[in-house]
């Protein structure tokens, strides 16, 4: 099944403010994780929802939740690593 990906308006600020070839890694990162095991294990949230977190091999820290009924994944919230945050702020 192929989900349609949803960004938390903070999430797009973070990317755009990122370096291209930042962005890109995250994106393709994003990809592989999400293309994986992960969208097969992700924890019960409600109903047909399942959620969770991780830290990219970046570094940047992501929160998600996966909607199985209506074919999306929610990415809520995608923090920078230390070294690339100025006060390590969610985004």
């Amino acid at each position: 099944m192929a989900f349609r990906l949803q960004l938390a308006p903070q999430t797009v600020g973070l990317l755009s403010g990122c370096p291209s070839a930042v962005r890109e890694r995250v994106l393709n990162e994003l990809g592989e994780v999400f293309s994986g095991p992960l969208l097969r294990a992700g924890k019960p949230v409600s109903g047909a929802a399942t959620g969770g977190d991780f830290t990219l091999p970046s570094g940047f820290h992501v929160r998600y939740a996966l909607d199985r009924g209506h074919g999306l994944l929610h990415l809520l919230e995608l923090r920078a690593p230390v070294e690339e945050a100025t006060g390590a702020q969610a985004f």
